[in-house]
């Protein structure tokens, strides 16, 4: 699979993903936190793939290493969303609960299908070669 259908395949994913998320989170009455957290984790995925489809290219032989680095960025980043979270909200107890959980269930998801998506096409360029 070329670098353009795999940027592809992992955008739509990515983007399906969110909106079945998104909709667990509005039947359960969370909206806000859905929808926080499935905006946050698209475009992290998106900068994700954008970083590895450039990388790919010039220098494949650091993967790794941006896997690490963007995992280690992207974990600030939700850090970050969560505390802002609950500054903005600290008066509310329930809410930055709910908020968390739902955070971290995306999180957690988004981060499982990287982890898959990645190993196999990673499998994937090392048959082809």
């Amino acid at each position: 699979m070329d670098d353009k259908k795999t940027v592809c395949w992992y955008t739509t994913g990515i983007v399906s993903l969110s909106i079945f998320l998104f909709a667990g989170s509005v039947l359960a009455g969370m909206s806000g936190a859905g929808l926080i957290s499935s905006v946050f984790h698209v475009v992290c995925s998106l900068i994700y793939v954008y970083g590895w489809q450039a990388l790919v290219r010039r220098s494949p032989e650091i993967l790794p290493k941006y896997f690490l680095a963007a995992s280690a960025l992207r974990l600030m980043a939700a850090a970050m969303v969560l505390l802002v979270f609950c500054v903005v909200n600290r008066g509310d107890i329930e809410s930055i609960k709910w908020f968390a959980m739902v955070f971290i269930i995306f999180y957690l998801v988004i981060l499982a299908f990287d982890a898959i998506f990645f190993a196999k096409v990673s499998n994937n360029k090392k048959v082809t070669k």
